[in-house]
């Protein structure tokens, strides 16, 4: 957990949220198909319930557990069922298999020492055939250099996507809002990964 950032305050900020474009982006990939999900930083929940109303069931994981309850006031009676919430840091956790592991703005939060064995425990998540979804900080994103913050350049999202076929890759650098600043700027990469 980054203790640089008021993640009480970002999922207080976040709470009405529409789902982000980055699940939108992965789930055209599936299309009908609903299967288990990781959400690796759920936050306030709006990705963890679209997920569940499309039908997936979902391992919901933050460190801060206050949206949690949104969550579940969020998901109709029926489909809460389907969504575990587990408060975890990244380091710590143990991820079932998954047809889906995503993951916006959070996986930059694992510390870099941290970084290669759960970025490893993902791999490993990921069932055959499933994907990855998510942004990934590049090493010219303004909180680069922050105490646990991990960025990465673009020649090492190849080792990181070796054993996947990259479907989709995004990359962009440019000033824009941020939930907890008025502005910053960022260098994203923005990535959907099917498994071999």
């Amino acid at each position: 957990m980054n203790e640089n950032m008021n993640w009480p305050e970002f999922q207080k900020r976040t709470l009405d949220m529409q789902p982000r474009r980055m699940l939108a982006k992965v789930l055209e990939y599936y299309g009908d198909f609903s299967g288990y999900a990781v959400e690796l930083g759920c936050g306030s929940g709006m990705d963890t319930v679209a997920l569940a109303e499309r039908g997936w069931k979902v391992f919901a994981v933050d460190s801060t557990p206050d949206g949690f309850e949104n969550i579940m006031q969020k998901l109709p009676e029926d489909k809460r069922q389907n969504v575990e919430c587990v408060k975890g840091n990244f380091e710590d956790i143990v991820l079932p298999e998954a047809d889906l592991v995503y993951s916006s703005f959070s996986i930059p939060f694992c510390r870099a020492e941290a970084f290669a064995s759960f970025w490893g425990e993902i791999v490993r998540a990921i069932k055959p055939g499933g994907r990855f979804a998510g942004n990934l900080f590049g090493d010219k994103d303004e909180w680069a250099g922050l105490p646990g913050v991990t960025v990465i350049t673009k020649d090492m999202t190849d080792g990181l996507f070796s054993g996947f076929e990259t479907e989709y890759f995004r990359e962009f650098y440019s000033e824009g809002p941020a939930v907890l600043t008025a502005s910053k700027m960022w260098h994203l990469f923005e990535i959907v990964a099917k498994k071999k």
